[in-house]
């Protein structure tokens, strides 16, 4: 399987073993088939935790959503349900135990769900800035090696 940083290499030799463009010091003539070749094989590289961080913060709306609509089902529940249970106070007492049970349980679920939502897409994007921070030092060293700075 090919690596970003192998792509990277292809591209820099092609460069490399470019010949110069007429009447410039900086300019070359390169194989344009080539170079497309290899931008398809970088993209088709692409890191997935990109593509997976960009699906995760599309998603995490929708989880947030979900989460708010669990809770205030299971709200609507609780207050249903002590609202049928109102008939003598040994049942008004076991209606807001419950109701408070509910109430507590729907919050709790909706703090996890967004805590694990948010702990994902921080661990993705943790994940996404440390490739991007690699492909970018490896881009840097390879513009840097190109006309032989050090």
């Amino acid at each position: 399987m090919e690596t970003i940083e192998m792509l990277i290499s292809d591209l820099e030799s092609e460069l490399l073993k470019a010949k110069k463009a007429a009447f410039s010091n900086t300019d070359v003539v390169v194989n344009k088939s080539r170079m497309l070749d290899i931008v398809t094989r970088i993209r088709a590289n692409y890191p997935v935790v990109l593509k997976e961080a960009a699906r995760i913060t599309a998603d995490r709306e929708n989880i947030i959503k979900q989460a708010e609509t669990y809770a205030n089902s299971i709200m609507n529940d609780a207050e249903n349900n002590a609202r049928r249970l109102v008939s003598e106070s040994e049942v008004v007492k076991q209606a807001q135990q419950a109701a408070d049970n509910l109430t507590n349980e729907a919050n709790e679920s909706y703090q996890r769900m967004d805590y694990d939502s948010r702990s994902h897409a921080y661990s993705l994007l943790e994940n996404v800035e440390q490739s991007l921070s690699d492909a970018l030092k490896i881009i840097g060293e390879s513009k840097n090696n190109l006309f032989g700075n050090n």
